[in-house]
Formats: C-alpha cells, structure tokens, sequence
C-alpha cells in the first residue's frame, strides 16, 4: 500500500467519523514521520541498551497521571523556544540527581530528535540510573500534536538545527 493510499484512507476515514478530532494525515507529513523514525532508527545503533518510549504512550502515561521527570537536554537557547509542558532542563536534574533517581518516577530524557538524550541516557544507566529516551523526540511530539510551551504559554514552535531539520508536523512552526 503506498502513502498516498494510506493517506485517503485516514481522511476516508475521519470524514466518516463525524467526531473525529485528528487533523488529516498529509503525504508530507507522513514523510516526515517516516524520516524522523528512520534517522531515530540509525542513532540507536549508537546507544543500543538505552530502552525508550513511544511519544503516544508517554503521552497516556501523562493521562493517567503517572508521575514522570522529563528531562530537557537541549540547550537553553533551545529550551527558550518551547518545552513540553512540566519538563525540567538537564542543569536542574543533575542538581537534583540523587532524589529524582531515588523517586518512584518514570524518568524520560528528550531533545529534537532523540540523539542527544540518547547519548545522556546511555551516560545514566551505565551509572545505574533507569531513564528512557523519547522516541523521535520534540519532532515526533509534534505530529502527536503534543501541547509545547515557552515563557509566554502555548506554542507551536520548535527549535531545529536548519531547513534539513524541518520534520515537524504542519501546523508547527519550525525555528532556527
């Protein structure tokens, strides 16, 4: 089945589910999607005991009110265009190392496309700490339309490295 086919199919489909909320999958999209799990795919290679999770199951995670430390890896620069809500930069875990890893919560390392916090993960449980990489990361969260925020409240934007990086969903705005 190509993409073009899979793409009718979903807005076939939310077409007839009048309650349907999901915006329309775009054939563009659904590249961006592949590209983003694809180099996701080709960095783990480069930390390959680092488990990680689905940005669809962190988010039910999220739902169910599991307590979760998300931690931020990013710059601050790039921190300062958005965060996913209720997340914590790199400086303030570290701060905090002892109690966040002695906590009951799920700890859950994030950065554009998971590479970074990939790499930080594997540096955490090679000392024993039990941290999960987000799967794909910011640019992954916003095709789950992901809610980000900034100093000001709700955003859609989202920091990249340049044009080459712009794999986020449509109706976010990619930054660099």
């Amino acid at each position: 089945m190509n993409k073009r086919l899979i793409n009718i199919t979903i807005a076939v489909l939310c077409l007839i589910n009048v309650g349907c909320e999901q915006n329309v999958v775009t054939e563009s999209e659904l590249d961006k999607r592949s590209q983003i799990t694809t180099k996701y795919r080709e960095y783990t290679k480069e930390f390959p005991l680092v488990k990680s999770i689905a940005v669809e199951e962190l988010q039910q995670l999220q739902a169910q009110g599991k307590k979760l430390v998300l931690v931020d890896v990013r710059s601050p620069k790039e921190r300062e265009i958005s965060i996913i809500p209720g997340a914590i930069s790199l400086a303030e875990f570290e701060e905090n190392l002892e109690r966040y890893s002695n906590s009951d919560a799920m700890i859950v390392a994030y950065c554009t496309i998971g590479y970074r916090s990939g790499k930080y993960a594997q540096k955490l449980r090679q000392q024993g700490i039990n941290i999960l990489n987000l799967e794909g990361s910011l640019l992954a969260w916003s095709h789950s339309q992901g809610e980000l925020v900034n100093d000001v409240g709700l955003t859609n934007k989202v920091h990249v490295f340049g044009r080459q990086w712009q794999l986020t969903a449509d109706n976010y705005q990619p930054v660099w």
